[in-house]
C-alpha cells in the first residue's frame, strides 16, 4: 500500500542534493531490478479479468514504484505529487492510457473480448511501467527530484523506453508461458500417488 504522508528519503548511497549520480552502476542496477519487479506486477494485474479495476491497481503499483525509486535515490516523495506526476506522464503516451481503458472494458465481453484484452494489455501496461520507471531513474540520476520533473522534456525518451519496454514485456510473457508449459508437462509426467 502507498503511504499518503511524505516519505523521508533513505538513499542507498548518500549524494549531495542536486548532484548527478549517473554512472553509479550499483545504484542503476538496483533501480533497474526494482523496475522489473513492478513491470511484472503490472503485467500480472492486467491479466486479471476485472475491467477498470486492473487499471486503477496498475496506477497504484506505478505509484509504489515511484515511491521506492524515490527512496532508493534519497528523494522526497509524497503520494499527491507522485500521483500528479504520473498523470502528467500518462499524457505523454499519446492516447495509450485511453486505449488501455477501452481494452480493459473489453474484458466485459466473454470469450473474444477477454482474449483480445489479454493479448495486448499486459504488454502495454508492462511497457508503460518500464518507461515510467526509466524516466524517474534518468531524472533522479541527473540530480532531479519529484518536484522538478518536467514530463515534456522526456517525451522522446519515454517513447523510446516504451518501445524497449514492449520488447521486454513480450519476452517476459513468452518466458512465463514456457515455464507454465514446463510445469504442466512435469505435473502430467508425475505418477499418481
Amino acid at each position: 500500500m502507498v503511504e499518503s504522508a511524505a516519505v523521508a528519503p533513505t538513499p542507498a548511497v548518500v549524494h549531495a542534493a542536486g548532484e548527478s549520480v549517473r554512472g553509479d552502476l550499483a545504484l542503476t542496477l538496483l533501480a533497474n531490478n526494482k523496475i522489473k519487479d513492478y513491470v511484472v506486477a503490472t503485467m500480472a494485474l492486467s491479466a486479471v479479468p476485472l475491467p477498470i479495476v486492473d487499471l486503477a491497481g496498475i496506477t497504484l503499483i506505478q505509484l509504489r514504484m515511484v515511491q521506492k525509486l524515490s527512496q532508493l535515490y534519497g528523494k522526497p516523495f509524497s503520494k499527491e505529487l507522485g500521483t500528479s506526476v504520473l498523470a502528467s506522464l500518462a499524457g505523454t503516451f499519446s492516447g495509450l492510457a485511453g486505449g488501455m481503458a477501452a481494452v480493459s472494458l473489453l474484458k466485459l465481453v466473454p470469450g473474444v473480448g477477454e482474449a483480445v484484452a489479454l493479448a495486448g494489455l499486459p504488454v502495454a501496461t508492462g511497457a508503460m511501467t518500464y518507461a515510467v520507471g526509466k524516466v524517474f531513474v534518468r531524472h533522479y540520476e541527473d540530480g532531479g527530484s519529484l518536484l522538478d520533473l518536467d514530463t515534456l522534456t522526456f517525451k522522446d525518451f519515454i517513447a523510446e523506453q516504451f518501445e524497449t519496454g514492449k520488447k521486454l514485456a513480450r519476452q517476459a510473457r513468452q518466458e512465463a508461458k514456457e515455464k507454465a508449459k514446463q510445469a504442466k508437462k512435469a505435473a502430467k509426467s508425475k505418477p499418481a500417488a
